[in-house]
């Protein structure tokens, strides 16, 4: 085994035998063996910005069983070994554990659920994952089969598909929970720990936004709200991430932004398919929260504030026709129940705009992810004009719906 030489150092058990072994456990076939060395190349870009460490690779190999040398391109996602902030919050193994289980045995359901009905659900083909001695994920890389990464959303036809997976990863689910009830009992925690471990970062986005009631007069009325929402953070984390009784519950795939999206492009650039990926933080839990991440974290402020009625109402839409499709007999929630819903959930939509809007004004790739996720990273956003003017409009329509408050 070799390593690519810009890729940092890789931990001296991901070898050549390991693959080997990865090779035949997968392939349920003990006679392969590998007949060219695996080089380890970069998992991600400089401009990416992951917990998990991450490399690629070719698997060349050969079996008793085949007539032929066969090839498999892998993509992997180890812990960080190095000791820091990242390592801290992936040192459990509950972000792994919950991803393993998506790959290997919720997503091939899910997808089997929704061929029934004539639809399609995507994503990397599952190879290996384990804890023990090691932890590690491995997929097939699908980089070379034309799904390439993309930047934020400014087309309503390219939100398009993302809307239809969330919506059938959505509706899938509750189908699965209606006769596999262990669903909710495996993803039945709550991530907001997790968020809530990001102090740094949180501190130093709410921090923006005081200095900005600071420093503008016209951002004066949000001060006192503000401070009251900080105050009241982790239980509104804790009351979103526990399975809800104000609407049907659904399985989240809970981190969906830009990063975690993977799309096919036709001659003019537009997306004919988009992916998820990244399922680490799937619970079971109001479908706001992904909504919300929809709406914040993919599109640009511009496609957002165009067509932020018509994304829910599109969702909601694909996601109901599903449910009838896929033969639900239960209550579907209404378009009115949703709306109502991404209302009590609205907080997380502030979260957003506090902990990352700030970081569209800045070049990605000098960004340290370490530093962001501790609040180090300086900026001079309250001077920015533009991120002033988005500020200032969204922190209005939430003071006017009641997420800000002074009560």
């Amino acid at each position: 085994m070799s390593c690519h030489r810009d890729q940092p150092e890789a931990p001296a058990w991901l070898n050549d035998e390991f693959f080997r072994d990865v090779m035949r456990e997968s392939n349920n076939d003990s006679s392969i063996e590998l007949t060219s060395a695996c080089i380890l190349r970069p998992g991600t870009s400089k401009k990416d910005h992951y917990g998990s460490v991450m490399f690629r690779t070719t698997v060349t190999y050969q079996s008793k069983r085949l007539a032929e040398e066969k090839f498999v391109d892998i993509i992997m996602k180890t812990k960080p070994e190095a000791d820091g902030l990242m390592k801290d919050l992936l040192d459990d193994d509950g972000l792994f554990v919950v991803e393993i289980e998506m790959y290997s045995k919720v997503l091939p359901e899910v997808t089997r659920l929704l061929k029934e009905i004539g639809e399609e659900y995507k994503y990397p083909r599952y190879i290996y994952g384990t804890l023990k001695p090691h932890t590690i994920l491995i997929l097939e890389d699908i980089s070379g089969q034309g799904w390439v990464e993309g930047n934020l959303i400014n087309t309503l036809d390219d939100m398009k598909p993302i809307v239809k997976n969330v919506a059938m990863l959505h509706a899938a689910s509750v189908i699965l929970e209606s006769f596999d009830t262990t669903v909710v009992t495996k993803f039945r925690h709550t991530m907001a720990h997790k968020f809530l471990g990001l102090e740094g970062l949180v501190r130093k986005g709410f921090g923006d936004l005081m200095q900005l009631t600071e420093l503008y007069p016209e951002f004066a009325q949000f001060a006192k709200p503000l401070v009251k929402f900080q105050q009241n953070l982790r239980d509104f984390f804790d009351s979103i991430f526990k399975p809800t009784k104000s609407i049907q519950s659904v399985l989240i795939h809970g981190d969906c932004h830009t990063k975690n999206l993977l799309h096919q492009l036709d001659a003019h650039g537009r997306h004919t398919e988009t992916i998820l990926l990244d399922y680490q933080i799937c619970c079971w839990t109001s479908p706001a929260i992904d909504l919300y991440y929809m709406l914040d974290l993919i599109p640009t402020q511009e496609i957002k504030d165009k067509y932020r009625s018509e994304l829910v109402y599109l969702y909601h839409q694909q996601y109901s026709n599903l449910l009838k499709r896929l033969g639900f007999k239960r209550n579907i929630p209404s378009l009115q129940d949703l709306n109502i819903e991404l209302i009590r959930c609205a907080g997380l939509e502030l979260f957003h705009y506090a902990a990352f809007m700030s970081y569209r004004f800045m070049d990605q790739c000098a960004i340290d992810v370490e530093a962001l996720l501790k609040g180090e990273l300086e900026h001079p956003v309250t001077k920015n004009e533009e991120y002033k003017k988005i500020m200032h409009t969204e922190l209005t329509r939430l003071l006017h719906q009641g997420t800000l408050t002074n009560d």
